[in-house]
């Protein structure tokens, strides 16, 4: 069973930074196979709120986030 004590969306990656640097901390991110794992959380730390969900492209280069889907990776021009 998965345990978690507290539960956090940070603002910027530094503050998302900061939490996760404590050994009991941890990133929660599609949950199924955290779910599975018999582990206890202190703070999981989510990171939807960061806009990492995007696609940039300019004439160099794409940047793709880390939080991009597949089918916006798929839909994207």
């Amino acid at each position: 069973m998965l345990t978690i004590g507290q539960y956090v969306r940070p603002e910027t990656l530094a503050e998302a930074y900061a939490r996760w640097q404590k050994k009991k901390n941890g990133g929660v991110g599609g949950m199924l196979w955290l779910k599975m794992q018999h582990r206890n959380i202190g703070t999981a730390i989510d990171l939807c709120d960061l806009g990492l969900d995007k696609i940039e492209e300019d004439e160099n280069e794409y940047r793709i986030g880390a939080m991009v889907s597949l089918r916006a990776l798929e839909q994207h021009a």
